[in-house]
């Protein structure tokens, strides 16, 4: 158990001692992020953050990890490094959508039909191989939905990076919990690497995650919430077991899923490419109410924070995961009309 903090002390300590070497070689390269239309910075910086973060929690990984008795390792890596290196090239020299995508369907469907890491819902009502077979077609869908909902919510400082450090340290305690060490070694540590990220990612941000962190980080946040209700069923009697894990894995990625299905309908409603950037993701409304990006990203903080104990007490109260999906969808919808509201008061809401 003493390599878990281990892990997590180590991959900190060397986030935090790979960042500044790099901002400055970004200045000195002018490795900044290119000015488009969902830039919300009037300064330069650099996107080279996930570098560090996923090479920290890499090195972590792999010196304290039990590799024998965590035979997905290799292909976890494998993709992981995968997305890393697609998400490094978009950073230097932008890579088109359906190259990302491809990328990430290869990454997932090795994982779902190699690694076995996948929902099992459908092969409980349909016999003969075609249930498995839906469940694993499900599992790419969901996998790959939640890297890009990941993904589109990297757009202001400190957001995407105190999400992660909130999901992962939650779900990272949970694992070591129930004795799933490897895992809770892998979300620990990126915990720590996000803890010291975060101290440069405060606005005004010195660096930024790209596409090098959250396609990587992206796909480790969707193995881990489908191993949750994995490893839920396999503790089944144990103090630490959820009734109802679906509606709680829901819990910690709702904002961002249901951020993205609202943005990718309004673009495809729009005429155009559901992936095409933006300045209608929730960070970029309230900006418009004259919040600061701290101040936006803090308060969506508490608001997963306060999604996810809701539905911890749901579960205590034996509500079925369709009810918790149900309430969290009810929390959400009310903080989009409270906002909506507010930006139509000073004539600000817009969808261009």
């Amino acid at each position: 158990m003493e390599n878990i903090f281990l892990g997590a002390i180590f991959s900190f300590v060397l986030t935090f001692l790979l960042l500044p070497p790099l901002i400055r070689v970004a200045k000195v390269r002018e490795l900044f992020v290119p000015t488009n239309y969902r830039k919300v910075h009037n300064n330069e910086v650099s996107a080279l953050g996930g570098l560090a973060i996923f090479s920290s929690v890499l090195i972590s990984f792999l010196l304290f990890v039990d590799a024998v008795n965590f035979p997905d390792v290799r292909y976890v890596v494998a993709m992981g490094l995968l997305m890393f290196f697609v998400g490094l090239r978009d950073d230097f020299h932008p890579v088109s959508v359906r190259t990302k995508l491809i990328s990430q369907l290869m990454a997932v469907t090795v994982l779902v039909f190699l690694a076995d890491i996948q929902i099992d819902f459908f092969s409980h009502f349909i016999d003969g191989g075609v249930g498995g077979f839906i469940d694993s077609l499900a599992t790419i869908f969901i996998m790959l939905w939640v890297i890009n909902a990941f993904n589109f919510i990297d757009g202001i400082d400190l957001l995407a990076s105190l999400y992660a450090f909130i999901v992962f340290t939650i779900l990272g305690i949970w694992f070591l919990l129930t004795d799933q060490y490897d895992y809770s070694l892998m979300l620990l540590s990126l915990s720590g690497a996000f803890m010291a990220f975060m101290i440069f990612n405060y606005s005004p941000s010195k660096i930024f995650m790209g596409d090098t962190g959250t396609l990587s980080v992206g796909l480790l946040l969707a193995i881990t919430l489908l191993k949750f209700d994995d490893v839920n069923t396999l503790i089944a009697g144990s103090q630490y077991e959820f009734h109802n894990a679906p509606g709680l894995a829901f819990g910690f990625i709702s904002i961002p899923f249901v951020d993205s299905i609202r943005v990718a309908t309004l673009r495809i409603f729009r005429g155009v490419s559901p992936f095409k950037a933006d300045k209608n993701h929730i960070h970029h409304l309230f900006l418009r109410l004259g919040w600061k990006q701290n101040q936006v990203a803090i308060f969506l903080g508490f608001i997963v924070i306060l999604i996810i104990g809701i539905n911890f007490i749901l579960d205590y109260f034996y509500i079925s995961s369709l009810g918790i999906i149900f309430i969290d969808l009810l929390i959400i919808l009310a903080m989009y009309l409270m906002l909506f509201k507010a930006l139509n008061k000073i004539g600000k809401l817009s969808y261009s």
